[in-house]
């Protein structure tokens, strides 16, 4: 012990020797004065300011945990998750605070790249000089969009923050949609064409394509047309429906041309569990995020009606004749799934293993934890990470292009534009080779409106867009006070549910277990949620947040 009080104190004796020692700079390491004065150091940052798409939830990407504070989707963990999905979220909420720190995080960053970046213009090529700072540019907007979203008016800052000026009061909603609009405008003119998802970078495609999106949710018509339309100008030389609509969702889709804009994972640098939260316990997977079983019932059949209406449904045999974006999204009982039968009647004691060709115990019908509701997420479960369910790379998307495609016919149909391109661009979204539904038709506007709302939803389930959905169609307050559902466990409904214009099912005179009661032959209540509408289409402003910034004022109802 003395003797590193000695080496201690000859180490502050030295320092003081030196009257100007703290005031050098570093020889071997980045200072905050000179740092970003080439281009190595301002790549170094901008890759900074992309690490906060690795914002997650117990190791899901942020983006797919949307869907479980929705209609669709159940967090099966006792979490901040599931407490916000059933409506008893508030100002503490883990999800809440983390989210508007992780925005908040990537835009202080993007911040200061943009800021000081100036030092090192004489040291960098111009053309990747504007490449980077537009990038950053398009990041910040990225990360703006999640938060206005999310939480409403927030505080708008778009410089690196002192104490004397971190206090901010909140910025109009509006005032940010127009910031975000103009920065993906000019940022895109100064983006690669080159459509690469697996690069690692945003391209020009990207900027336009969120600025579509962004234009949409707020309800600016022109804007999101002219975006979409943009992005649909470089169809065939960048972008592309991938005629194979499940390959999206494994490996080899990766680098597809439908993909715009992604978030790269990498084993050893970073990783996710979707395997693990997706997968089936046969499959050696958890299943801790279930989709409800009313959205099985929300897909049409493949004569374009829905189940309700449709001849070719039969309710013994739910998921026979129906739209195949059905089947490449949920894992349905009597598929394959992952090497395994996929049974969840209760009789099913056995089921076939594909990867050894035996029959083995089936898990999904004797295990305490196998899926509630009777289905699995397809999407993102992929066969080749079941040895290692805690290491998935796999990219999950932000945007694709059929979105775009979406975005573009829903904002004409509101414009009062309809016109050939609008049905053009739905029945590309339905006529995709691995879908081929029939097209869609009806010259009613609102019931194409309709039409484009339920194919959100058929396209879309899984990926994380469905609560910006129901929130902006002001649809929330219907859908999230219903319980959400399981299957009947030892058989099927006698009769289909009541389907309503956006696809929702309505279980009307169809039995439904109450607590503690069997489910053998009725819908199982899963999860139970209550929806105010005076409250719940806004996150709450973290109590945090408050307390070191007293200009921010809560959303409404919210204490």
């Amino acid at each position: 012990m003395n003797k590193i009080i000695i080496y201690i104190s000859a180490i502050l004796i030295t320092f003081s020797s030196c009257d100007d020692y703290l005031n050098r700079m570093p020889l071997n390491n980045p200072s905050d004065e000179t740092f970003l004065s080439n281009e190595t150091e301002m790549k170094m940052a901008l890759t900074a300011c992309y690490s906060d798409l690795w914002l997650n939830f117990s190791v899901m990407p942020f983006m797919l945990t949307f869907d479980y504070l929705t209609d669709i989707g159940y967090e099966r963990d006792v979490s901040a998750l599931q407490a916000l999905g059933q409506g008893a979220g508030d100002a503490t909420n883990k999800v809440i605070v983390d989210y508007w720190k992780g925005f908040y995080n990537g835009i202080s960053k993007c911040n200061n790249l943009i800021q000081n970046m100036d030092r090192g213009r004489a040291n960098v090529n111009a053309a990747t000089y504007a490449q980077i700072k537009a990038e950053a540019r398009f990041l910040r907007a990225l990360y703006y969009s999640y938060l206005i979203e999310l939480y409403g008016d927030v505080p708008l800052v778009t410089e690196v923050l002192s104490l004397n000026n971190s206090k901010m009061a909140r910025t109009p909603k509006s005032a940010v949609v127009d910031f975000i609009l103009k920065e993906l405008t000019e940022a895109s003119g100064d983006m690669v064409e080159t459509n690469n998802p697996v690069s690692g970078h945003a391209s020009k495609g990207a900027a336009l394509a969120i600025k579509a999106r962004v234009a949409l949710y707020n309800e600016r018509w022109a804007d999101a047309i002219s975006a979409s339309s943009a992005v649909m100008a470089m169809e065939g030389t960048q972008y592309a429906l991938e005629s194979n609509y499940s390959k999206l969702f494994r490996n080899e889709g990766e680098a597809s041309k439908e993909v715009i804009f992604s978030v790269q994972y990498m084993v050893g640098t970073q990783v996710h569990t979707l395997y693990r939260l997706f997968g089936s316990r046969n499959a050696s997977a958890f299943t801790n995020k279930k989709p409800a079983y009313q959205l099985a019932d929300s897909w049409e059949c493949v004569d374009g009606l829905p189940i309700d209406k449709s001849p070719l449904f039969n309710p013994k045999d739910p998921f026979k004749n129906r739209d195949p974006r059905l089947g490449y999204t949920l894992a349905v009982p009597g598929s394959e799934f992952l090497g395994f039968q996929f049974e969840t009647h209760g009789d099913s004691i056995q089921c076939w293993n594909y990867l050894t060709n035996k029959r083995v115990n089936n898990l999904e019908a004797t295990h305490a934890y196998a899926t509630f509701t009777g289905l699995c997420w397809r999407k993102y479960a992929n066969v080749e990470n079941r040895l290692a369910s805690n290491q998935c790379d796999m990219n999950p998307i932000i945007i694709r292009y059929a979105e775009v495609l979406l975005t573009y016919a829903e904002a004409k149909i509101k414009a009062g534009q309809i016109d050939a391109s609008v049905y053009e661009a739905i029945n590309k979204v339905r006529n995709r080779p691995s879908v081929n539904m029939p097209p869609v038709t009806t010259t009613d506007p609102t019931e194409l409106f309709y039409a484009v709302c339920r194919e959100r939803k058929y396209e879309f389930a899984g990926e994380g867009l469905r609560l910006f959905d129901i929130r902006r169609w002001k649809i929330a307050e219907d859908v999230m006070n219903e319980p959400l559902l399981g299957r009947m466990k030892k058989a099927y409904p006698d009769k289909a549910p009541r389907i309503d214009k956006f696809a929702n099912a309505y279980y009307e005179g169809i039995p439904i277990a109450s607590q503690g009661e069997s489910a053998d032959f009725k819908m199982r209540v899963v999860d139970r949620r209550i929806f105010n509408a005076e409250r719940d289409y806004l996150w709450p402003i973290p109590y945090i947040e408050r307390q070191t910034n007293p200009e921010l004022v809560q959303n409404p109802n919210y204490e």
